[in-house]
């Protein structure tokens, strides 16, 4: 067997809807990054990695070494990560700042809701957006190193430790194939088809993760505590 006739009959039609998903998601985090570069709910916050997403999809080879089964070809996951730029040393560049230095870091990620190996499925796409203490065990590790470990290791059903106030919240846990972090986490999942306009964007997604980021540094939550 080598195309199966029924995907071949829909492939055009998939192609284009999936292209347009692909455009909402553009304007999605690019409606956030030119929110969050104003300073309206107490913090002001720049995302890492400049234009390139988090994703767990590694490429488009036809086989590498990637750890993720090769049906995985185009990303279930897209995400960025955020911090705090006015914590950034003078002359630091964003993703190189120590994690020390950088303190909380947020992060915003879609998934398509299915298929993956560490997340009971869920019944839509999700958008997940939280606020992260994360100390690893060398306090100058890169900002960006730190974030890729929260990437890759973040297991809600395994760290979930409960919900308050809307917030699910947990700690992370260190393992021996790359995540050297503790701390704790904070989260919250919200249907992709709820954020249909940019009032929704801004009531569900950008005024909580700010107020979050903004009660946390506050009250002292800054990534640099007792190790």
């Amino acid at each position: 067997m080598a195309f199966r006739k029924q995907v071949v009959d829909q492939v055009v039609d998939s192609y284009a809807t999936f292209s347009e998903y692909y455009r909402d998601l553009r304007a999605f985090f690019e409606i956030i990054s030119v929110r969050f570069s104003i300073e309206e709910y107490g913090v002001r916050l720049k995302c890492l990695a400049g234009n390139r997403l988090f994703s767990n999809a590694s490429g488009y080879l036809l086989t590498d070494d990637s750890p993720y089964p090769f049906y995985l070809w185009l990303p279930s996951w897209l995400g960025r990560f955020y911090i705090d730029p006015d914590r950034v040393p003078s002359g630091v560049a964003l993703d190189d700042c120590p994690g020390r230095d950088a303190g909380l870091v947020a992060f915003i990620w879609t998934w398509l809701g299915f298929n993956d190996a560490y997340v009971s499925d869920a019944a839509h796409p999700e958008c997940w957006f939280g606020v992260t203490e994360p100390l690893a065990e060398n306090p100058q590790e890169r900002v960006y190193d730190i974030s890729d470990m929260i990437w890759k290791y973040f297991r809600i059903e395994r760290t979930c430790e409960g919900e308050t106030d809307g917030w699910l919240n947990g700690r992370f846990q260190q393992n021996k194939i790359g995540c050297d972090l503790k701390g704790r986490w904070f989260l919250r999942r919200v249907p992709l088809g709820d954020l249909t306009s940019f009032y929704q964007i801004e009531k569900l997604v950008i005024r909580p993760l700010g107020e979050k980021f903004y009660e946390l540094k506050c009250n002292g939550h800054n990534g640099q505590g007792a190790r």
